[in-house]
Parts: C-alpha cells; structure tokens; sequence
C-alpha cells in the first residue's frame, strides 16, 4: 500500500514539474514577444528620428515619419498589454506550481523519513522475534533434557523396585 502510495506522488510530482516546464516556457514566449515589441518600438523610432535628422522637408517625410511613430504606438501599447495581466497572471501561475513543487518535496521528504522509520522499527521486530524464537527453542531443549533426565531416574527406579 505505502508503494501505491509512493507511486502516485512521484506521477504526481511529475505532473508539477512538467506543468513547471511548460508554464516556465509560456512565460519566455510571452517575454519573448514583449521584447520583440520593445524592439520593434526602438527601430521604428530610431527610423523616424533619422527621417527627421535628414534634413528633408518634404511632405513624404511628414507622413512617413507619423507612420512610423503610429506603428511605434502600436507596438508599444501591445507590449504594454503583453506586459501586464497576462504577464503576471503567467508568474502567479508559475509561483503557484513552484509551491506546489515545494509542497510535494516536503510531503516526499516526511514519508521518507516515515518509511526510514518503519523500515528501522521492523528490522527491530524481526530481530526481537529471532531473539524470542531463540530463548523458545532453548527452553523447549531445557524441559526435553530434564524430562528426559527425569525418565531416566524413573526408569531406574522403576528398574530399582523389581529387582
């Protein structure tokens, strides 16, 4: 039973640890795409600000530097919102199987010790019973010498009175 037992916590320590896995890897994409807005966002703003260094003045410039910097926007808003809830949703639910995690290293590490304990306590048994069996035996060849060393005198008084 206890193997049983031992069993379904190692599946289930498992199980954390590969929901740990997976929630580790949904968390870098998402950092992963955050960054890639990020830098998104600089080029994009770095491409407006040499349009507007070039010294070109024309209205092409105007409309092409205003694109760039609405596309900046949008990257950077979708970072923002990358960057928010969901990032931190995807932390909590890593913090929450790294507990989990823990609460299982702990739970394995106390039935260690239980089983350490047990295993310890019949070892202890098995070697009073041997002890016991032991002294049984050597009183059961203790009561077979004296009866026999009293059949013995018996037999000799026995053997005493008919002659």
């Amino acid at each position: 039973m206890a193997k049983r037992g031992q069993i379904v916590e190692e599946q289930a320590v498992e199980e954390t640890a590969r929901s740990i896995a997976q929630a580790q890897a949904v968390y870098e994409k998402l950092m992963n795409e955050i960054r890639e807005h990020c830098q998104q966002v600089r080029d994009l703003r770095e491409q407006a600000a040499e349009m507007q260094r070039s010294g070109r003045t024309d209205f092409q410039v105007g409309v092409e530097v205003k694109q760039l910097l609405a596309q900046a926007e949008h990257f950077q808003m979708l970072a923002d919102q990358k960057d928010g809830i969901p990032r931190m949703e995807s932390i909590r639910h890593l913090e929450d199987l790294q507990r989990e995690a823990s609460d299982y290293r702990q739970l394995i590490q106390h039935n260690q010790s239980v089983l350490d304990r047990q295993q310890k306590e019949l070892e202890e048994a098995k070697e009073e019973a041997a002890t016991r069996i032991r002294q049984a035996e050597e009183r059961v060849q203790e009561t077979e010498r004296l009866l026999a060393s009293e059949i013995a005198k018996l037999e000799e008084l026995e053997g005493n009175i008919v002659e």
